[in-house]
């Protein structure tokens, strides 16, 4: 574990590093009514993925029912499932997310 030594009043004191934030995994879920486009134009705008890694995305969704969008702390990635819910219901899409 890193420490940081500090001095206090003349005595060495052993302050523990911040350590990093948990990392929450988003999962997309298959149906059968958002389309393939969609799914990929999500990844892209919300996630930041390159377009293969948007298209593989998908492509996993498809055949194992859910995939894996990535890795982020809990805030960002409620903020990331709720813009890109938000964005299939104005598309009139059933687009659903899971936070693990």
């Amino acid at each position: 574990m890193a420490q940081e030594q500090m001095q206090n009043q003349g005595r060495t004191v052993l302050k523990p590093a911040p350590k990093e934030p948990r990392k929450y995994n988003v999962i997309i879920l298959n149906d059968d009514f958002t389309t393939f486009e969609f799914v990929i134009m999500v990844m892209m705008t919300v996630f930041g993925k390159t377009q293969a890694e948007a298209y593989n995305i998908a492509e996993t969704t498809h055949v194992q029912q859910k995939a894996t969008v990535g890795s982020y702390t809990l805030d960002i990635a409620r903020s990331k499932v709720a813009k890109a819910t938000s964005m299939a219901r104005a598309e009139g899409f059933p687009l659903r997310f899971e936070i693990q």
